[in-house]
């Protein structure tokens, strides 16, 4: 290609003159030999590198910060296994039958409650899962004069009615009924999502 020993043999036989622009036309005839473009246009191609080189390191160090936070997020979401979570709450379904009271006493042993809903969309979940089988839920009463109550004792809202006349709640196909307490059923526990 283009060396200073070509150069120097060109430019010898020329004048003094003469051989600084020989000099000068070799040079840019090398720079484009190198590079056929104008100097402005590597510039403006620098630039354009540089920016885009900054643009993936600050995507890199965005994406690395969002899936720690993902990381974090679903280590402290988990629920036991055999449960269902579902917004701040877990729910188990049980695959045996009992009545009310031993129901309640399984959710106990599992540090739980019979399943309570605190809104229709919770409500919606449990109807979802349930299946075809009726299922105990937190809700019961002292007498057909009473109102409802949660097992923690806390008054029903009454935003679902409960069909019968019974003292003890259950889930079934058609929204919410009323039991003896020693009626066989499953059951649906619930506790917080910790």
């Amino acid at each position: 290609m283009c060396t200073a020993e070509t150069a120097e043999a060109s430019v010898g036989m020329l004048s003094t003159t003469d051989r600084l622009e020989e000099g000068e036309k070799l040079q840019v005839q090398c720079l484009r030999i190198i590079s056929p473009e104008s100097p402005a246009k590597l510039y403006c191609c620098y630039t354009v590198i540089a920016v885009l080189t900054a643009a993936v390191i600050a995507l890199s160090v965005a994406l690395s910060v969002k899936k720690e936070q993902i990381s974090i997020k679903n280590t402290c979401a988990a629920c036991p296994r055999d449960w269902i979570g579902f917004w701040s709450k877990c729910f188990y379904f049980s695959e045996n039958t009992s009545n009310w009271t031993f129901s309640q006493t399984l959710c106990m042993e599992l540090e739980a409650q019979l399943a309570r809903f605190d809104s229709l969309e919770e409500l919606n979940f449990l109807k979802r899962y349930k299946g075809t089988f009726d299922y105990w839920i937190g809700l019961r009463r002292n007498s057909p004069e009473h109102s409802w109550r949660w097992t923690d004792n806390t008054e029903y809202n009454s935003s679902v009615p409960i069909r019968g006349v019974e003292e003890y709640a259950y889930l079934n196909n058609n929204g919410i009924s009323s039991a003896r307490v020693y009626a066989e059923r499953r059951c649906i526990c619930s506790k917080p999502n910790n």
